[in-house]
C-alpha cells in the first residue's frame, strides 16, 4: 500500500464522532499542541539569542518538536471539522520539505502506527518514539552489526493505551491530589497509580502491532528481550530523566505486552514524578514510548561517555562491569575506569573498581544476582583491545549524530560488542582531571578519595539514607550518605544538600540527575557509609574530593566563579538558518483579507491560523450543540455574556433540576474562580464608552469590511466546556473573542491557565492599545505573554491552587474593566492612566480625558 493510501486510511479510521465530548477533546489536544509548539519557539528565539555552544542534537529536538506539535494541531483540527482545512496540512508539508533540505525533520506520528522496526528509525524520530529509539535506530543504519534487532513503540501507542478505558482520566484525578513537594505523599501517589497502570488493559490493536513486531525478529521462542524506556524528553544533553524509569530485562515473547505497561507504570515512580514537578514538566508533556531490543547474555557491560575533557586532549571514557550492565548504572557496584584518547587513539590510564556481584539473566525472565568470587573481581574487566575497539564505535557516531554520546554497551558470549542504548552525552560534562589538590587548614578531614560525580561544595548534618524508611526521615539540606548510590535518591536531590556514596561512579543514572540538578556528588568513596556519622555536621568539598568535619566558611560562603562566554558555533548559525521558516509571524490579523492556509510563511503561521480555527470550531460545535439541544445549560449571571455551559464530568453539582443555573451550582474549580473575578462589584461592565456616533459608525464599517465569513455575529452565545478542574471558556462580548483555557486542581504542577484575547470595535491602532495594556497587566502577575496587533496570548502555570484560583479572579476582573475600553484608548497616554487604575485596585476609572 502507497503510503498516501495509508494517509487516506488514517483519516477515514480517524474521521471525528458525533459525540460532543470526543470532539471537545480534540479541541483540548489542539489547545495542549499549542502551547506545546509555542513554548518550543521560545525555546528557538532563546537559543538564538544564547552564547553557550550548541550540540547539533539540540537543533534536532528544537526543530523536530514544533514540527511535531504543530502536526499534532493539524491532524486534532481535521479531526474536529471533518477534513474542511486540507491545505493547511498541504501547507505544512511544503514548509517540511524545505526545511529537510537544511536539518532532519520528524516522521509525522500518523505515519508510523503503534510500532516502528529499528531498521526505519533515525535521529529525526525522536518526537515520534523518543530520542534513545531514534539513536539507536540511527546507530542500527550505520552500525548494523553492533545494534540488535529490535523495534520501538510509539506516541501512538502510549496515548490510545493510556485513552483505553479511561485510564489518563483516572491517573490524572490520582495526580489531582498533589503531594509533590513531600516524600511520603509522592510514595503513596505512586503507588496508586503504578497499580492502576499495571492493572489496565492494552488495547487489542495495539498489542497486536507489538505481537507482529516480534514475529517479526527470528528466533522463535527461545528469544528474550529487553523493553526499555524511550520517553519524549528522556536523553537529552540538559535533562535526562537518567534511571527515572524501569526497564524489563530478560523477557520472554508472550511477556512483552505486560512489560510495556511496566515500563509506561515507571513513569509514575516517585523519583520520576519529583524530577518532573522539579524540571517544570506537566505529565501529558511527557510520553512514554519504550525500545524493546533483543536480549543480550552479556559477559562485561558498561557506560561509555565519548568525549571528556583531558589534560592534554579530549578523551573518551569507558566504565565496565562484570555481568548486566545494571550494576554500572544502579550504584550497586564501583565500576572499572578506562580513558583512550579521542586524538591519539591510544590507552591513557586504568582505574580498577570493586564489585561483590554481578546481575545475570534468570532462567526464565527477570535477572538474579550471583556472588563473584574473590578471585574472580582482581583482573580488568576489559583489555585495552575491547576498551579501544567500543570507543572506536563512538568515535564513529559521534560525528553522524552531531554530539558527544552516552552509550550503554555489552559484550556478548560471542564477544561481540553490542550498543543497547544511545543518547547525548550530558551538558555537564565529566571533569577528565583529577580532583583538586586543595584542603583546608583547621578543619578536621573525615575522609578523603573518591570520584567527583557532580562538583560543588555544601555543608549540613549528615544523614544514612538505606532503606524506604530511611529516604522519608531524610531531612531538608542534609547531607546524604549511603553504601549505594541508586537511581531511587534522586526523589531526595530537590531537598539535601550534598550525596556521597561508598559505590557507583560518574557514569551512574543518580550521578546524571545529580550533575542536573547541580548537588554536590562524591561517588567510590568506598568508606563514606562507616566514616560519616549520623546527624553530624559536615562539608563536602566534591571538586577536592574531600569531606570536612563541620562547616567550612572559607568554602561555603565563596560565591561561585561567573560563567564564561563563548563564542556562537556552527550549530547555532543551521538553527538561525532555519528559524525564518519556523519562527516569524506574517498572518496576523485574522480580520485581514487572505487570512488562509496558502498565505501561511512559517510553522508559526500554521501554528496561529490552526488555533484560531479551532476556537471557531469550538463556537461552531457549541452552535450545533444548542440547537439540538445536547445538554448546555444557560447560565444566569449578572456578567453581559449569554454563556452556555457543557459538563463534561463532575462540572456541575449533583441532581439539578432541568433548566438555567447559577454560578453556584457549578463545581468547576477554574470556572468558579474566573467567575468571582468576573462578578467582582468594584468592576463594571461598561456596555457603552463615550465615543462620537460618527466615530463608532467609522469603527462598524471598518469591522464589517474586514469581517470575514468565519467571525461570529455579535450577540450569539458563549460556551464553556467544564469538569472538576478543567474549564474551557470562548466568548464572544462585543466585538471582541476571548477563550480562557485552564486546570486547577491540588497539584501545582499540573495547575494552568491559559487566555487568549482578540478584536475590538475600533481601527487596529486603539485594538492595538487595548492588547497592549491587557500584556502589561498580565506581566505584571507574572503571566507568560505574547502580543501581536490585537492578539494577546498569555500563560501563568505550576501555581499552587489558592494562587491558581486568585490569577484566574484577576484574569476575571480584567475582562471586565478593558470591556470596551478600545474605544477610549486614544492615546499611549490613556494606556498608561488606565493600566495605573487597574493595578491600584480603581476599576471604575473612567479616564481624565474621556469625552462627556
Amino acid at each position: 500500500m502507497k503510503l498516501a493510501d495509508l494517509r487516506r486510511a488514517f483519516r477515514r479510521r480517524e474521521r471525528p464522532p458525533l459525540e460532543l465530548p470526543a470532539r471537545v477533546s480534540y479541541c483540548r489536544e489542539v489547545l495542549q499542541a499549542n502551547n506545546a509548539a509555542l513554548g518550543y519557539l521560545a525555546q528557538i528565539q532563546e537559543t538564538l539569542a544564547g552564547t553557550d555552544p550548541l550540540p547539533a542534537g539540540q537543533v534536532r529536538r528544537l526543530v523536530a518538536g514544533v514540527m511535531t506539535q504543530t502536526f499534532r494541531m493539524i491532524v486534532n483540527l481535521s479531526r474536529i471539522t471533518g477534513g474542511r482545512f486540507g491545505e493547511v496540512e498541504s501547507r505544512f508539508r511544503q514548509i517540511k520539505a524545505s526545511l529537510a533540505r537544511s536539518v532532519e525533520v520528524p516522521a509525522d506520528a500518523g505515519d508510523v502506527g503503534y510500532t516502528v522496526g529499528l531498521d526505519r528509525l533515525d535521529a529525526s524520530f525522536a518526537e515520534v518514539v523518543g530520542q534513545k529509539s531514534a539513536f539507536l535506530g540511527e546507530a542500527r543504519r550505520w552500525l548494523p552489526a553492533h545494534v540488535p534487532h529490535g523495534f520501538a513503540t510509539s506516541v501512538t501507542a502510549y496515548r490510545a493505551f493510556m485513552d483505553h478505558d479511561g485510564l489518563g482520566a483516572r491517573v490524572a484525578e490520582i495526580l489531582e491530589r498533589g503531594g509533590m513537594g513531600d516524600v511520603a505523599s509522592c510514595f503513596e501517589l505512586s503507588a496508586d497509580i503504578v497499580r492502576l497502570v499495571e492493572g489496565a488493559r492494552v488495547p487489542a490493536d495495539v498489542a497486536g502491532a507489538i505481537a507482529a513486531s516480534l514475529d517479526a525478529i527470528p528466533g522463535g521462542d527461545a528469544r528474550r528481550f529487553a523493553v526499555r524506556s524511550s520517553a519524549l524528553l528522556e536523553g537529552g544533553a540538559e535533562m535526562s530523566f537518567a534511571g527515572q524509569y524501569r526497564s524489563c530485562l530478560n523477557v520472554p515473547p508472550d511477556g512483552v505486552v505486560d512489560a510495556f505497561k511496566r515500563v509506561i507504570a515507571s513513569k509514575y515512580s516517585p523519583e520520576a514524578i519529583s524530577y518532573r514537578a522539579l524540571r517544570g514538566f506537566d505529565d501529558e508533556d511527557v510520553a512514554m514510548c519504550c525500545c524493546v531490543i533483543e536480549m543480550v547474555d552479556a559477559v562485561a557491560a558498561g557506560v561509555l561517555y565519548s568525549s571528556c575533557q583531558g589534560e592534554t586532549e579530549p578523551t573518551t571514557l569507558v566504565q565496565a562491569v562484570r555481568g548486566l550492565g545494571l550494576a554500572a548504572v544502579d550504584g550497586s557496584a564501583e565500576p572499572d575506569s578506562y580513558t583512550a584518547g579521542c586524538q591519539t587513539k591510544r590507552m591513557l590510564g586504568t582505574r580498577l573498581g570493586r564489585q561483590a556481584s554481578r546481575i545475570v539473566g534468570a532462567p526464565h525472565e527477570g535477572t538474579v544476582r550471583e556472588a563473584i568470587a574473590p578471585g574472580d573481581g582482581s583482573s580488568p574487566v576489559l583489555d585495552e583491545s575491547q576498551v579501544l575497539g567500543l570507543a572506536g564505535l563512538a568515535w564513529a557516531l559521534q560525528p553522524r549524530l552531531g554530539t558527544p554520546l552516552d552509550m550503554e554497551w555489552a559484550i556478548g558470549r560471542d564477544r561481540r560488542f553490542v550498543i543497547l542504548q544511545l543518547r547525548p552525552q550530558p551538558v555537564e560534562m565529566v571533569r577528565g582531571a583529577k580532583p583538586l589538590q586543595r584542603r583546608v587548614v583547621g578543619y578536621r578531614i573525615l575522609l578523603e578519595g573518591g570520584s567527583v560525580v557532580s562538583p560543588g561544595v555544601a555543608s549540613g548534618p549528615v544523614c544514612h539514607v538505606e532503606s524506604d524508611l530511611d529516604m522519608l526521615r531524610c531531612g531538608k539540606g542534609a547531607v546524604l550518605v549511603t553504601t549505594e548510590a541508586s537511581p531511587r535518591l534522586a526523589v531526595l536531590l530537590p531537598r539535601v544538600a550534598a550525596v556521597v556514596a561508598d559505590l557507583g561512579e560518574v557514569t551512574g543514572h543518580l550521578a546524571a540527575v545529580a550533575r542536573e540538578l547541580k548537588v554536590p556528588a562524591l561517588f567510590a568513596t568506598r568508606a563514606a557509609s562507616t566514616a560519616l556519622a549520623a546527624g553530624a555536621m559536615a562539608t563536602v568539598d566534591a571538586e577536592a574530593a574531600v569531606v570536612y568535619e563541620g562547616r567550612v566558611v572559607e568554602l561555603v560562603d565563596v560565591p561561585p566563579p561567573p560563567s564564561l562566554v563563548r563564542t556562537i558555533d556552527p550549530n547555532r548559525a543551521l538553527l538561525a538558518s532555519v528559524a525564518d521558516r519556523i519562527v516569524p509571524l506574517t498572518l496576523k490579523d485574522r480580520l485581514a483579507s487572505g487570512y488562509t492556509p496558502a498565505r501561511c510563511r512559517s510553522l508559526h503561521d500554521i501554528i496561529r491560523f490552526c488555533h484560531q480555527a479551532t476556537i471557531e470550531a469550538i463556537f461552531d460545535l457549541g452552535d450545533r450543540a444548542l440547537h439540538r439541544n445536547e445538554g448546555l445549560r444557560r447560565l444566569v449571571t449578572d456578567v453581559p455574556i449569554d454563556c452556555r455551559l457543557f459538563d463534561l464530568g463532575g462540572g456541575f453539582s449533583d441532581n439539578l433540576p432541568a433548566g438555567d443555573i447559577r454560578i453556584e451550582d457549578v463545581t468547576c474549580r477554574p470556572m468558579r474562580a474566573l467567575w468571582r473575578g468576573m462578578t467582582d462589584p468594584r468592576v463594571v461592565w461598561r456596555a457603552s464608552r463615550p465615543v462620537s456616533l460618527t466615530g463608532l459608525a467609522s469603527a462598524l464599517v471598518n469591522y464589517n469590511l474586514d469581517h470575514d465569513q468565519r467571525m461570529r455575529n455579535l450577540g450569539e452565545p458563549s460556551y464553556a466546556f467544564v469538569t472538576a478542574d478543567y474549564l474551557n471558556l470562548n466568548s464572544r462580548v462585543g466585538y471582541h473573542f476571548t477563550t480562557v483555557d485552564a486546570r486547577l486542581g491540588e497539584a501545582s504542577e499540573s495547575n494552568y491557565a491559559s487566555l487568549r484575547f482578540v478584536g475590538g470595535s475600533t481601527g487596529v491602532d486603539q485594538r492595538s492599545r487595548r492588547a497592549a495594556l491587557i500584556r502589561r497587566l498580565l506581566e505584571a502577575y507574572r503571566f507568560e505573554t505574547d502580543c501581536r496587533v490585537d492578539l494577546v496570548n498569555a500563560r501563568i502555570r505550576h501555581r499552587p491552587p489558592a494562587e491558581m484560583e486568585e490569577a484566574l479572579a484577576r484574569v476575571g476582573r480584567l475582562l471586565g474593566y478593558v470591556n470596551h475600553l478600545d474605544m477610549a484608548l486614544t492615546s499611549e497616554a490613556a494606556v498608561a492612566e488606565y493600566e495605573a487604575a487597574f493595578l491600584r485596585g480603581d476599576y471604575h476609572f473612567k479616564g481624565s480625558s474621556l469625552h462627556d
